[in-house]
């Protein structure tokens, strides 16, 4: 008999589909009865209150009266609420804050309430449903999913703040839950190497046809880490047992039905190791797996290439959206791209233009049924969860349009651009032109960051780069020189800029083999979130460049 999960899925999937698709025949209509909801429904919060939510009778009203808002505006509101208090950003108290990194490094708490919570619900069923219709054997074996743990601490009044897709996984329903491949317990492991070794150590004893992970980093990172282990996790399968040191008692309870001793899996095992040359690799222990889930959009090109040397060639993978701990913004509705519609149905949704230098007032935001086919813009999101007129802080590109409704894709963080002298370079055109330098490159590769530094009032842009095997000098010398060409090409105001010698010939500085794992290591025992670990791949911060340890560097000599 299929999982009960799929025949869930087989009965309720199309409908789902289906209602969505009504929905954005008609977004403007959708939109501003969601934002005349959210207004009645929180006109006597402090908030609302303060900015008259009695009075907002169109979104015309909305606009005039409620200022665009950064998380410094609204932190009154959510330090109130951290303290327990009522009616501060929304009627429906809080009973969740998720946890995302702040600018000037504390954490945000981003509410999460009942309302909140449903919307985000509703949309990953709606992508689920439309994956599964596209890949009925996804659900056919266990699903591994990995996710940050749901409870990091408390606010003042009690409330848990953490990670919402570790909470998500311990509140799935007990159906879901049986299609796991690792109990929620191995998510709270604090040891980072402990955490992935015990997630695959059970993995590899089953059959998979799904892996789901934000990050495509994590996927890789998996993949690498069934490599490294492979003899390891074998004799573990064999014995029925967990070898790995050190952990915790409480761990024991919650894997003991995952472990008992499989011969007969080891020994599809030991095969899979001969064909992957004495590394375990997902495309052989995993042959029956139907698609990957994880973020195709922004600055993650460079591990989405890596996948066919771990994964069957091929695979599908499909993008998980427009997503973070503030919303849920998209639905990808195919595997093609990393585009996704929008949101219409659970987040009210505003847009600007990008330009350079102009700050939008209130009044010159679009709404989304405004917004053009290959322009980009800014967001802004108006939640259920006390979010409004918020600014992301995120540039997207509208790709086309499914029924009425935009279809858009990521394209950076709107402060990822570096200008010494008016080149503007933007991180998507160095991840690009990285991309295209590498294209031809068959060793194995991990792209950290460029940095922009000024030597001697002279500016340059350093690339770090980690290699295995390590380049020689001839080669490293043609690597920065195609890097160089591309971002030229990528960007005519460097180009321009170069040529004026304004700016000085990029480096390539080759890092040292395991400086980045490291560095994702120490970041997520500080309290990064490793499922959705990123990295800024453009930065002035010349601190940040001295968390690497460089063995080599090489200029350009191209002029």
């Amino acid at each position: 008999m299929p999982p009960m999960i799929k025949l869930l899925f087989n009965a309720v999937g199309p409908r789902t589909v289906r209602g969505f698709t009504r929905q954005c025949q008609r977004p403007r209509a959708v939109q501003e009865e969601l934002l005349r909801f959210m207004v009645e429904s929180n006109k006597d919060t402090a908030f609302g209150r303060q900015y008259g939510f009695g009075d907002i009778k169109s979104f015309d009203d909305y606009q005039r009266q409620i200022p665009i808002c950064s998380y410094q505006d609204l932190e009154p509101y959510i330090e109130a609420m951290l303290r327990g208090e009522q009616n501060q950003l929304t009627s429906a108290p809080p009973v969740f804050f998720a946890t995302t990194s702040g600018t000037t490094g504390k954490p945000k708490y981003i509410p999460v309430n009942k309302n909140s919570k449903v919307a985000k619900s509703q949309l990953l069923r709606v992508w689920f449903s439309k994956l599964a219709m596209d890949h009925p054997r996804m659900f056919d074996h266990k699903v591994m999913s990995v996710v940050s743990p749901e409870i990091e601490s408390y606010s003042k009044a009690g409330i848990p703040c953490g990670a919402e897709s570790g909470q998500g996984y311990r509140s799935m329903p007990r159906m879901a839950k049986s299609s796991y491949s690792a109990p929620y317990e191995v998510y709270a492991l604090e040891d980072y190497d402990a955490k992935y070794y015990t997630l695959l150590r059970l993995a590899a004893a089953q059959s998979l046809s799904f892996i789901y992970a934000v990050n495509p980093s994590t996927i890789l990172l998996l993949a690498k880490t069934l490599s490294l282990h492979s003899e390891a996790i074998i004799r573990d399968i064999r014995d029925g047992t967990l070898s790995w040191e050190g952990l915790p008692d409480s761990l024991a309870d919650a894997v003991e039905p995952y472990l008992h001793a499989d011969p007969q899996r080891a020994a599809f095992l030991e095969k899979a190791l001969k064909e992957g040359q004495g590394r375990l690799l997902p495309k052989h222990i995993w042959p029956d797996l139907a698609v990957l889930g994880c973020w195709k959009g922004g600055n993650v090109g460079l591990y989405l290439s890596q996948f066919d040397e771990y994964y069957p060639e091929g695979l599908p993978v499909r993008d998980c959206g427009y997503y973070s701990s503030e919303h849920r913004g998209s639905v990808p509705l195919t595997d093609e791209g990393c585009s996704g519609v929008l949101a219409i149905p659970t987040n009210v949704y505003e847009y600007y233009p990008v330009r350079e230098n102009v700050k939008p007032k209130g009044t010159d935001l679009l709404q989304a049924h405004k917004l053009e086919k290959g322009q980009q813009y800014y967001v802004y999101v108006t939640t259920h969860g006390g979010l409004y007129r918020y600014d992301m802080n995120d540039i997207i590109e509208v790709t086309d349009y499914y029924e009425q409704t935009p279809v858009f894709r990521f394209v950076q963080k709107g402060k990822g651009f570096v200008s010494f002298t008016g080149e503007k370079l933007y991180e998507s055109q160095v991840v690009t032109a990285v991309s295209q330098a590498m294209d031809n490159y068959k060793k194995h590769y991990e792209f950290i960051a460029a940095v922009g530094e000024v030597e001697e009032a002279s500016p340059r842009y350093a690339f770090l780069v980690e290699f295995d095997p390590t380049p020689g000098a001839p080669e490293d010398r043609h690597i920065i020189d195609r890097i160089e060409v591309s971002l030229r090409q990528c960007n005519l105001e460097y180009d321009q800029k170069r040529k004026s010698r304004r700016i000085e010939p990029p480096k390539l500085r080759v890092v040292a083999p395991g400086e980045f794992e490291q560095y994702r290591k120490r970041a997520v025992q500080a309290g990064r979130k490793d499922g959705q670990f990123k990295i800024v791949r453009l930065t002035k911060d010349t601190e940040f460049a001295r968390e690497f340890k460089v063995v080599m560097e090489v200029t350009a000599s191209v002029e």
